[in-house]
């Protein structure tokens, strides 16, 4: 009598897990004309010898688990986690300002955090976009290659979206071109 037995091992996706933390800096406006003085002047963000008035930090680590035998080794559940950390622009509550510089600031914020958000965005694609890759690596001869072809094809997929990240502040001019200056909320 001849048994066959199946091996299956469920590979399962799941969202990854997301930590937002926010930084802001301070500005002190007293009219709504003072906004783009105070922006320059205060922002912390500074890239490349320029000035910026808000920035997302983005970082994805993954693990994962495998199933082995004597002949080969697959990856059958991969975690990824994307810590964010926004850095923004806020006029403090307890600073007298003129009630139109705070709509107007409040205004451009959100502008200004759309923008951010889509820099978030690189970083949610490229933890999904890892936990796909990992999962459909197939199987390997030992875990040791299993191992370092993953972590490459992790570490490939974090420089396609640190570049998309790239790409998109040239394409919109660090947001310019999609209308985030303050000059356009102050009419």
């Amino acid at each position: 009598m001849i048994i066959l037995g199946l091996l299956w091992t469920a590979r399962v996706e799941a969202e990854p897990i997301v930590k937002v933390e926010y930084k802001y800096y301070s500005i002190y406006p007293k009219t709504k004309w003072d906004l783009n003085d105070e922006l320059n002047r205060r922002s912390p963000i500074i890239f490349q010898g320029k000035r910026y008035r808000g920035y997302t930090q983005w970082l994805v680590r993954w693990q994962y688990q495998w199933w082995s035998t004597a002949q080969q080794c697959q990856i059958t559940t991969v975690t990824t986690n994307l810590d964010v950390t926004y850095t923004l622009p806020r006029i403090p509550t307890n600073h007298p300002t003129d009630p139109e510089a705070r709509r107007v600031f409040n205004r451009y914020l959100a502008a200004l955090f759309k923008h951010e958000e889509n820099h978030k965005n690189s970083g949610l694609y490229a933890a999904r976009s890892i936990e796909k890759a990992l999962l459909n690596l197939g199987p390997f001869p030992n875990c040791k290659g299993l191992e370092t072809k993953a972590e490459s094809t992790a570490q490939q997929i974090i420089q396609r979206y640190r570049q998309r990240d790239l790409d998109y502040d040239r394409q919109t001019d660090h947001g310019r071109k999609e209308g985030i200056m303050i000059e356009n909320f102050l009419r």
